[in-house]
């Protein structure tokens, strides 16, 4: 098959496909759009979250540097390498359980906010009989943008 007649095909299909849609939303489809970005930088609990991220990766970078320069003075005071492989390892066993552990922490309380949001916004489909909720990112144009709904929702908690 020839590229012009795949490409043919292909924007047949998309108008079709757009056809298709435009007649859908004539019958009646609601669609929605959340700005995601935002409901991060304005969700108090997000912000919390993030916070409470960023202080721990500090916390864990810190050591890693002071880690370093315990390891580089062992290197300056003439250390054999078998000490300092030894305090690599011991290095690696004192912060690997920290970083796995602010890792897990980290994905635990960013899906619980996850999953707050998405309640909120399938509470708020629901209530306004939207069919479709798209991320306005990935919206060009059109949708009701309910962001500030969701936002109000999540944080009185609902």
């Amino acid at each position: 098959m020839s590229k012009s007649l795949k490409l043919l095909i292909i924007l047949t299909s998309l108008i079709l496909g757009q056809t298709s849609l435009s007649a859908k939303k004539e019958e009646g489809i609601k669609i929605a759009v959340v700005d995601s970005k935002n409901i991060l930088q304005n969700y108090s609990k997000a912000k919390s979250v993030l916070q409470d991220i960023a202080k721990a990766e500090k916390k864990l970078r810190e050591k890693l540097q002071a880690k370093r320069l315990q390891l580089q003075d062992a290197r300056k005071a003439n250390k054999t390498e078998t000490e300092i492989q030894l305090l690599t390892e011991q290095i690696k066993n004192d912060l690997e359980p920290e970083a796995k552990k602010l890792e897990e922490e980290s994905l635990s309380k960013s899906k619980a906010v996850e999953d707050e949001v998405k309640a909120s916004i399938e509470r708020i489909k629901k209530k306004n009989n939207y069919q479709i909720v798209l991320m306005k990112e990935a919206v060009l144009f059109g949708g009701t943008d309910i962001t500030s709904e969701v936002l109000k929702s999540l944080e009185a908690g609902k």
